[in-house]
């Protein structure tokens, strides 16, 4: 674990970069606090990464191997990552991880951390594993695009993830009148068909664009899936 913690340190000193010192901007992040915080009662054994970017090409990628590190060091977890975007470059600064792309693990003591996935690869991630334990976009602020229609047409289980949530909200009491007046249709939820039928969600307020990590973890949030 140690020489590990050793090898990426130097990896995420980037010259380029005034040595910028990922880690240790992460490290001693208040986000990171926040992150720490919300994950703290948590048994995790593995973690498993998807949709990372390439580490030798994009700051954000490296600022969220940063945070993958760290991670993997809060837990003394393994980590198993895939991208197919990774190049040979990649692949040398992710050497003492595992990089598969089929993965398969003990959901409730693994965390599926998926820094800026697509709808797409999220649905299939939900479909395939059945996480419990996920770190990744906000599902409300990456679906609020869509209707609600397009959005149970297309991604059933996140529309019944996002329908679960909204059931949580908090009235604030006011009343909000649009000149546009659009109703959406009635969704029947298939609730049965999916592995959970409560979700709760952590925000994270301090993911400031004007921090180092700029857009690295704008909408990241924890989603308990049980």
């Amino acid at each position: 674990m140690i020489i590990i913690i050793i090898i990426h340190n130097t990896i995420l000193q980037n010259p380029t970069t005034r040595n910028m010192d990922y880690r240790q901007i992460i490290k001693t992040s208040k986000l990171f606090q926040d992150i720490s915080l919300s994950l703290e009662n948590l048994q995790i054994s593995t973690i498993r990464c998807l949709a990372l970017g390439s580490p030798s090409e994009s700051k954000n990628a490296r600022f969220q191997l940063a945070l993958l590190i760290e991670l993997q060091h809060l837990f003394d977890a393994e980590v198993s990552l895939y991208d197919p975007v990774f190049n040979e470059k990649d692949c040398e600064i992710l050497k003492d991880f595992t990089i598969e792309k089929e993965f398969s693990s003990d959901s409730s003591k693994t965390l599926y951390f998926l820094p800026h996935a697509s709808l797409e690869l999220t649905e299939e991630v939900l479909n395939t594993h059945q996480p419990k334990h996920f770190l990744a976009n906000d599902v409300i602020a990456h679906t609020d695009r869509l209707t609600k229609k397009k959005l149970a047409d297309n991604y059933p289980t996140l529309s019944i993830i996002v329908h679960l949530l909204g059931e949580n909200k908090v009235d604030d009491g006011f009343t909000r009148v649009s000149r546009k007046r659009f109703k959406e249709p009635v969704i029947a939820y298939d609730i049965d068909s999916v592995y959970f039928d409560k979700v709760q969600i952590s925000r994270y307020l301090h993911t400031n664009k004007n921090d180092a990590w700029g857009t690295s973890f704008s909408d990241l949030a924890y989603h308990h899936i049980c």
